[in-house]
C-alpha cells in the first residue's frame, strides 16, 4: 500500500504524492497528482481530476534522499525515455515565518518535471522523516527480496551437487557370470589323450 502525503496551497500550486515499491523490480514509484483547488468551507486543497504522472526512481536515488532528510541536504535526478526527460529536485529550506517575527519555517520541497508537467509537493520536517522512513522501509524489503532469491538459487544448486555426487558413489551392479559347461572327463585308458571336442555355439558357450 502506498504511502501518501498531501501539500495543497490557496494558490493551487500544489500535489498529493504516493510513494510506493517493487522488491522485485527493486525500483520506488512516485505518482503525482496535481492540485485542481481549494475549498475554503474546510479550508483544504482539492485534488479530484487533477493531472496524474508516474515517476520512478533508482534504489540509489531512494538513498539520497534518504541521505537528504538526514542531512538538511538536497538531490536529485535526471531520467530520460523515448526522448523525454524527467527530473526531480529534492532540497531543504529554511525561510522566515511571516507569521511569527524572529523564527523560521523549516522543510522540504520536492519539484518534479516530465515533458510540460510539473508539480511542487511540501514536506514539514515530520513528513520528510516519514517519507525517510518509508524509503528506508522499501530498500529493506528489496535487500530481503534479492537475499530471498540468492539463497533459494544456493540451495538448488547444493540439491543438485548432492544428487550428481550420490549418483556418482552408488555401487554398480556386477555383470552376471557366465555358466561354463562341465568339459568330459578324459580317457585315461591309455597315454595318449585327445584333447575334448568342441561345443556346439550358444548363448553361453566356449572353445578350448
Amino acid at each position: 500500500m502506498p504511502s501518501l502525503f498531501f501539500s495543497g496551497t490557496r494558490a493551487n500550486t500544489g500535489g498529493v504524492l504516493a510513494v510506493s515499491f517493487n522488491s522485485k523490480d527493486q525500483s520506488v514509484f512516485l505518482k503525482v497528482t496535481k492540485q485542481t483547488g481549494w475549498n475554503d468551507k474546510i479550508n483544504k486543497p482539492t485534488f479530484s481530476g487533477g493531472e496524474t504522472v508516474n515517476f520512478k526512481l533508482t534504489q540509489d536515488e531512494a538513498g539520497d534522499i534518504i541521505h537528504a532528510v538526514s542531512g538538511h541536504d538536497q538531490c536529485g535526478f535526471f531520467h530520460t525515455f523515448n526522448n523525454e526527460s524527467s527530473t526531480g529536485n529534492f532540497r531543504y529550506y529554511e525561510v522566515d515565518d511571516k507569521k511569527n517575527a524572529g523564527k523560521k519555517v523549516r522543510g522540504f520541497g520536492l519539484t518534479l518535471k516530465k515533458g510540460a508537467f510539473e508539480a511542487k509537493i511540501g514536506f514539514s520536517l515530520g513528513s520528510a522523516e516519514r517519507l525517510s522512513q518509508y524509503l528506508q522501509f522499501a530498500l529493506q524489503r528489496m535487500n530481503e527480496a534479492i537475499y530471498a532469491q540468492d539463497k533459494k538459487e544456493f540451495e538448488e544448486y547444493l540439491k543438485k551437487k548432492d544428487a550428481a555426487n550420490a549418483s556418482a558413489k552408488a555401487p554398480t551392479k556386477p555383470a552376471p557370470k557366465k555358466v561354463e559347461e562341465a568339459a568330459e572327463a578324459p580317457d585315461d585308458t591309455g597315454d595318449n589323450v585327445n584333447p575334448p571336442g568342441v561345443v556346439e555355439e550358444g548363448e553361453d558357450s566356449l572353445n578350448w
